[in-house]
């Protein structure tokens, strides 16, 4: 009796075990194969993030490149307000180097590109053929990305010793969010040796053929001082009072305030050069014994 009790009490036991190794094995076997398909998921994500992280590398070097490729290049575009920065590259340009020019600004357009806004702008004026080509000059050679669009140029109806201008330039410039550079200034630039040949077109191919003199005894000497007109500035008594933008006001001997500008005439001579630099103006004058030059500042005359 006890026997089969005991027996039977085992019997129990053991399938009580065997249902518990059953449903065990079986909970372990789902977290099994579930670990399997997570780790094969993270498998692909990492052959995933190298493939990523090969790519960004060839990116990074990419990037490197045509960094390094844009700082040497000779040209730069830049992120600016337009057209007030233009406007104030083209007015430094012509009073750090003198020019003898006059001319009006005027935007035609501005397109937004994206990453870059193109802007085209017309200059007309007028001023020395000499200095115009100077100034087309720096611009070409100036790190600064200008294009010249068109350009033509005529003789000045007024003083022949000018020409008038008209001249379109394409600018870029960079959003900001491209621009990695540090704020530019003009002064940041190298200075350029000029190195400007060109040919005059307005100036006269035919030459006059000289003038043969009869004698006369009742003539002038030839070092005999010409007549000086009164109407004229007279240099020796006039004063400067300013320089702006290629004319200068000068206070003649009558104290009358008078505006001039390079090939105007005074008596026995004209003004030939202004220095909006150092607030000077030159003028030969012919005198007797020669030309001479006579420099007026602000304040002085030497």
């Amino acid at each position: 009796m006890y026997a089969k009790r005991n027996s039977l009490t085992i019997g129990i036991l053991w399938i009580l075990l065997l249902a518990i190794g059953i449903f065990w094995y079986s909970q372990e076997n789902k977290s099994i194969k579930s670990l399997k398909v997570k780790n094969k998921q993270l498998s692909q994500q990492l052959d995933g993030s190298l493939e990523i992280a090969k790519a960004l590398q060839g990116v990074e070097q990419q990037y490197r490149f045509l960094r390094e490729k844009w700082n040497l290049s000779p040209k730069q575009i830049i992120a600016s307000e337009e057209p007030s920065f233009s406007l104030d590259y083209l007015n430094w340009l012509v009073s750090q180097n003198d020019f003898a020019l006059e001319f009006d600004f005027e935007l035609k357009n501005i397109t937004d590109n994206g990453d870059i806004v193109t802007f085209r702008f017309l200059l007309t004026g007028e001023g020395s053929y000499h200095d115009l080509f100077r100034l087309i000059w720096h611009l070409t050679k100036n790190p600064l990305l200008y294009q010249i669009e068109t350009f033509t140029i005529n003789q000045s109806q007024n003083e022949k010793n000018l020409i008038e201008f008209m001249m379109e330039l394409k600018g870029f410039s960079l959003t900001q969010k491209l621009d990695a550079q540090r704020e530019f200034s003009f002064d940041s630039m190298e200075p350029l040796v000029e190195n400007v040949m060109f040919y005059d077109s307005f100036k006269p191919l035919n030459r006059t053929e000289p003038v043969r003199q009869t004698a006369n005894i009742f003539r002038t000497p030839q070092n005999a001082p010409k007549p000086v007109d009164k109407t004229l500035v007279d240099v020796e008594s006039a004063t400067l009072q300013a320089v702006a933008n290629g004319r200068v006001y000068i206070k003649d001997q009558n104290n009358k305030l008078l505006t001039m500008r390079v090939g105007d005439k005074v008596q026995s001579g004209a003004l030939t050069r202004i220095n909006q630099k150092k607030s000077e103006v030159e003028f030969v004058l012919e005198k007797a014994g020669g030309a001479r030059t006579v420099t007026l500042g602000l304040g002085y005359k030497k």
